[in-house]
């Protein structure tokens, strides 16, 4: 997977499944690790592959605070830590830190790139996870990260799922970047987020719930299509289907929770990433009585020339016309 579709659909969600993980995936994982860089190289990161199975289990997750009781179910939890000793020290700086959070970090987009649900902890009690562990003294641990698929979110308790249910917030680029100097934003030219964004109904069919008793998977992605196909329409004017100057090259979809026949759904969508011949949607279908948001998606269309048999740049009427519904 493309290294910004890692970045854009990691999540610290919270429901894990039962599925075991596949231990070639834990190797993975501990390999990206391997490679990350450390101040003169010195490598001062250690993790801990804690398994449903490992004798240290339980212990482990009783020194957990009350709060993560969510992580118990997670197949997998990995400790990261690090001595100082193990660390450079440039002048005053103490690098063991820095470098372990580098290797933690790329330790947990290889597990996404495997379709792995990855959340790290701060919540924890320190002296009984290092007995847990057996940590000698000057061990620093520094996070527990749960590691799994992703489950139901309806078998939450509910103020779990409420945290699940909030939307991501960052800063703005602007207030964590400078130019130059404190205090100089850093001003990008990329509108971190659209002026407009579209939204618009989606109804629900009998004919779209599947035996298990929600909109199955596949027919979503029909959803999806239906709504890019009202963007054309709405916002660009196309009224035939000669129109539709697009073909959908790929699809990227996380299945947050189900849709059920009783669901109100609407569709919200902005565009991304314009190229030479073509661009990206990323939407999300929600719920509008109460913001629960049951799917998101990233896809790349194509601009199809269908006479010639090939694509087609971008046009400046698309851009225009789409102006205002682009955003980082």
């Amino acid at each position: 997977m493309e290294l910004h579709k890692i970045i854009a659909i990691r999540h610290s969600r919270r429901a894990f499944s039962d599925r075991p993980v596949e231990p070639e995936k834990i190797e993975r994982m501990i390999e990206a690790a391997r490679w990350s860089p450390s101040c003169a190289n010195r490598q001062p990161w250690r993790f801990f592959v804690v398994d449903k199975s490992a004798p240290e289990r339980l212990a482990l997750e009783d020194a957990l605070d009350a709060g993560n009781g969510w992580a118990k179910k997670a197949p997998v939890l990995i400790v990261s830590g690090a001595r100082k000793a193990d660390g450079s020290v440039v002048e005053s700086r103490e690098y063991y830190l820095h470098d372990t959070g580098l290797a933690t970090m790329s330790l947990m987009y290889r597990g996404v790139d495997q379709g792995l649900l990855v959340h790290p902890m701060a919540g924890w009690k320190e002296a009984p996870l290092k007995a847990a562990l057996s940590l000698p003294e000057d061990f620093h641990p520094i996070a527990v990260v749960a590691v799994g698929y992703p489950g139901r979110h309806e078998e939450l308790d509910e103020a779990t799922r409420r945290k699940d249910e909030k939307p991501g917030v960052r800063r703005e680029a602007g207030e964590i970047a400078f130019l130059g100097r404190f205090g100089e934003p850093f001003r990008g030219t990329l509108p971190s987020t659209p002026r407009k964004v579209y939204e618009t109904d989606i109804p629900l069919r009998f004919g779209d719930i599947d035996a298990m008793g929600h909109v199955n998977n596949a027919v979503t992605l029909t959803l999806f299509e239906l709504g890019r196909v009202k963007f054309f329409a709405d916002v660009l004017g196309a009224r035939e289907v000669e129109d539709i100057t697009f073909v959908l090259a790929e699809a990227n979809v996380r299945y947050r929770i189900p849709i059920l026949l009783k669901d109100k759904v609407r569709l919200r969508m902005h565009v991304t990433d314009v190229s030479r011949s073509s661009f990206r949607f990323r939407c999300e279908l929600f719920d509008p009585r109460d913001g629960r948001v049951f799917t998101e998606a990233e896809t790349v269309q194509v601009m199809y020339d269908y006479k010639a048999g090939k694509s087609r740049p971008v046009d400046a009427e698309f851009l225009a016309r789409a102006k205002d519904y682009i955003g980082g």
